[in-house]
């Protein structure tokens, strides 16, 4: 049997009782996952992410928007990867930040200055 280090760490946060429930019963039945934390409450995210060092967290989302909590937490832990849940249609969404390159090839001043405005320009994609 793997030792908990060998094992993905998953953080719970804000799901209702019985996704919490159906969802730790799940990583319960794998070798390679272990819950090492719940937060009943977005407001406690970061500081137990923090304490539990996660690679996954499973978040219920209750709106369309991802909460501000989940934002810092992706920037400060690049490598995590974030799965929103939306309980009331089963719906769910994979966040991660990964580094992007974009060929541009060779470029005048002038189109470095393009190309910077129009990265700037880009919305955000949470």
């Amino acid at each position: 049997e793997e030792s908990l280090i060998d094992q993905l760490g998953i953080l719970l946060c804000g799901l209702s009782r019985l996704v919490g429930e159906m969802v730790e019963r799940a990583v319960a039945r794998t070798d390679d996952m272990a819950v090492v934390g719940r937060a009943a409450a977005i407001e406690d995210l970061v500081a137990l992410a923090r304490a539990t060092e996660p690679d996954v967290v499973i978040v219920g989302l209750h709106d369309a928007a991802l909460p501000l909590a989940c934002i810092e937490l992706l920037l400060e832990r690049p490598r995590m990867k974030l799965l929103g849940i939306e309980e009331q249609d089963g719906h769910a969404q994979l966040y991660e930040l990964r580094p992007e390159q974009v060929e541009l090839g060779e470029v005048s001043p002038d189109e470095v200055i393009e190309t910077i405005r129009a990265a700037v320009q880009r919305p955000i994609p949470f």
